[in-house]
């Protein structure tokens, strides 16, 4: 992956969404070169088309295709898991007699959030369990031989790669839906098998290094329940909380300063709040409903408060930035390196949005996992535009901030 790329896409474009793997640097945007969202609407044949590309790109069988293309419109996790682990390829890992016993006890005896009802013997079985028990955090159940616990160590690897390859597939396919809340739907779980740890769960402390379930349970009795809380702690603190001696607190705290703080500007431009899309009287009948919508010539400026580039497991972290409009249908996307937000990263966009809605701004560093709130912008004729920029956790997309103050 080239790590100077990036991928900016709108309504019209998501079908390019991972582009950013072969294209160059893109000029940064000035208040003259305004991107617009176009509505779209492809024929059965582009989408075929759009399908087949994205087919191509992430190398994945039609039966693959068809199983992830069947996925209901704005999907819950269980439904974006359960379709990426029906992949045909998934096959070459069938659920051999030696491991039967680990995953019934892995479904019928743990707190995994989604369980099977059928007989466990399927290949998508096996996948599907062992992603979740490994995203508990609670280890495997003590029902497998040594043998075949490590021949299954084995294909772990090449069964989180081939994932990883069907969750960023089903992306681009949702993109190409205009589906928003399905991508960031997806892009949770992403992130969640990304960094070992389901979003929401409240174990974002294990991410760091040093930091067990035990040390998290002392953390949280004092009131300490995210990194960036950690990262605020004094460091004697730190070693007193944990039961450390010298230097622990000063190392970890220098490891913490590395984890990506986000924060993010969107203002309207005021002289070009209004923008007449089209002449009704040319365009009534042959375009949709949509392009009646005022176009908003909207600035995102991103940055980081880190004294320096942000550095986490050892890597400079991608950020995505999503943006959803109030019906869920998406409305922006762009990707790029953390280090395009060394100074900050402005972004000119043309939105049609309607009065008075409310979009979702999400953006996302990767291997990070956190929230908080920053300002709400309001609007000329008090229409208000919300946005929501919540930091998380992932190694491929996203990085997400919330709005409105309070």
């Amino acid at each position: 992956m080239n790590p100077d790329a990036e991928t900016c896409a709108s309504s019209s474009t998501h079908a390019n969404m991972n582009r950013h793997k072969k294209s160059t640097p893109e000029p940064r945007p000035s208040t003259q070169s305004v991107r617009t969202t176009e509505p779209v609407h492809f024929s059965t044949e582009d989408m075929e088309s759009n399908i087949h590309e994205v087919q191509l790109r992430y190398k994945l069988s039609s039966v693959t295709m068809k199983a992830l293309c069947s996925i209901s419109q704005a999907p819950d996790r269980r439904q974006v898991l359960y379709k990426s682990c029906l992949a045909s390829e998934f096959r070459s890992f069938p659920l051999k007699q030696a491991e039967k016993n680990l995953f019934r006890e892995i479904n019928d005896h743990t707190a995994i959030p989604y369980t099977i009802k059928e007989a466990i013997t399927q290949p998508w079985h096996k996948v599907f369990l062992l992603i979740q028990i490994d995203l508990l955090r609670t280890g495997w159940p003590n029902k497998i031989s040594g043998a075949a616990r490590k021949e299954l160590y084995q294909e772990r690897g090449r069964i989180y790669a081939l994932l990883d390859r069907t969750l960023r597939c089903l992306t681009d396919i949702l993109g190409l839906r205009r589906d928003g809340r399905g991508v960031n739907v997806v892009l949770d779980v992403l992130r969640s098998v990304k960094s070992g740890v389901w979003e929401g769960a409240g174990q974002e402390l294990l991410l760091v290094d040093g930091i067990g379930s035990v040390k998290m349970e002392k953390l949280y009795r004092s009131g300490i329940k995210s990194i960036h809380q950690l990262a605020q702690t004094d460091f004697c603190n730190i070693e007193r909380l944990m039961s450390r001696n010298p230097p622990f607190g000063h190392n970890l705290l220098q490891q913490l300063a590395g984890f990506p703080k986000l924060c993010c500007q969107f203002d309207i431009i005021k002289d070009y709040a209004l923008v007449d899309r089209f002449p009704r009287g040319d365009h009534q009948h042959d375009q949709p409903e949509m392009s009646q919508s005022p176009l908003w010539v909207c600035r995102v400026v991103l940055a980081y408060e880190n004294d320096q580039v942000p550095l986490w497991n050892k890597n400079n972290p991608w950020v995505t930035l999503v943006m959803e409009g109030g019906d869920g249908r998406l409305v922006w996307f762009w990707r790029g390196s953390v280090n395009k937000l060394a100074e900050h990263k402005q972004l000119i966009l043309g939105l049609e949005l309607k009065r008075g809605e409310k979009i979702g701004l999400r953006g996302i560093y990767s291997h990070t996992s956190d929230g908080h709130k920053i300002c709400s912008k309001r609007l000329r004729d008090r229409d208000e535009i919300v946005l929501r920029l919540i930091q998380a956790n992932v190694n491929h997309f996203r990085c997400i901030k919330t709005g409105g103050e309070g």
